[in-house]
């Protein structure tokens, strides 16, 4: 079954903004989060997935059972409106809001209301965060896409600033060296060589450096034909900084930058390997493969991010020009 976002306001803040990834597996009322109770009634904010609207503000896209996404849900008081934000994207409004928020404190129940006694959720969910600020549509865009970011910044190399908290682990002795910003982390002879992403299960090299030292990205096409479709770049230069970036989307392809600049995007490519299991993304090393050896880079490497949505050139610019 399918239902809809469902936001509820009572609405001392003026300011709240919500995020919650949820993975629904029944699609009957289920009320997702209620904060904030004042003599037995909600006070805030209730999110209900439910196959009908029940009141407040209803999203505008349906929802599929067992499938994550990403709700937000932003009431800024000085602008009088209710935003509800669907992976990143706006979805509804409610503009003229212009009652106060009515309560002081209270608790806040995941999965229960009781204003809709039992009409429970069904499904998974995490990361749930509330921030007591209207946080901006690009912020919004930005905790609901993207999968990591990486500065190599002393003294914790290996936090994941990103959103989601997924701290690397270094396998050898890389050590710290002056980045592009801040610091960067150095590969040596004696560390993890060679840049590299590596995507799948057989550790499919995805951007690098090819067997004559130009700037290489890569997918491995599944059908029609099995076949690396690969972007050449310029030979890189030794001692100077290189923000290098690829993107893919069946509808504009595959695209290499260098310096933010497009240099060519192969399209037509519908199927790629790839699988839903857990992943790794491996630097410096890996078996090989296509137009990238294995053999080991030697150099630095700061400021690593990866989204799970295509980024623009306007946003590839943007990143290389900090």
């Amino acid at each position: 079954m399918k239902g809809h976002i469902v936001l509820v306001l009572l609405v001392a803040i003026t300011q709240v903004q919500i995020s919650i990834l949820v993975r629904p597996s029944w699609m009957t009322k289920n009320v997702l989060i209620v904060i904030g109770v004042i003599a037995g009634l909600v006070a805030i904010l209730v999110i209900v997935i439910s196959i009908a609207v029940i009141f407040g503000k209803a999203g505008s896209t349906t929802l599929s059972t067992y499938t994550w996404y990403h709700v937000a849900f932003v009431y800024n008081y000085q602008t009088s409106q209710q935003i509800i934000y669907l992976d990143g994207v706006q979805d509804a409004i409610r503009s003229g809001v212009t009652t106060p928020y009515l309560g002081t404190n209270g608790s806040m129940y995941f999965g229960y209301s009781q204003l809709l006694g039992s009409s429970n959720y069904y499904g998974f969910i995490d990361n749930a965060q509330l921030t007591t600020r209207a946080k901006s549509s690009t912020e919004i865009l930005n905790d609901a896409t993207q999968v990591f970011y990486y500065s190599f910044d002393q003294p914790n190399p290996y936090y994941d600033n990103g959103p989601n908290r997924l701290n690397a682990t270094a396998t050898s002795n890389l050590a710290s060296a002056s980045g592009h910003l801040g610091q960067a982390v150095r590969f040596t002879s004696t560390s993890i060589s060679r840049l590299r992403l590596r995507y799948g299960t057989q550790g499919y090299p995805m951007l690098g450096l090819s067997y004559s030292g130009q700037i290489a990205a890569q997918l491995q096409q599944s059908s029609p034909v099995n076949v690396w479709m690969t972007i050449f770049g310029p030979f890189i230069s030794v001692n100077t900084w290189t923000h290098l970036a690829c993107t893919f989307s069946v509808t504009n392809g595959f695209i290499l930058y260098v310096n933010g600049a497009s240099l060519y995007a192969i399209t037509g490519i519908a199927t790629y390997y790839f699988n839903y299991n857990l992943q790794t993304i491996q630097l410096g090393t890996s078996n090989g493969g296509g137009y990238i050896p294995s053999n080991g880079f030697q150099g630095s490497l700061d400021e690593l991010y990866a989204y799970r949505r295509e980024l623009s050139a306007t946003e590839i610019l943007a990143l290389a020009s900090v």
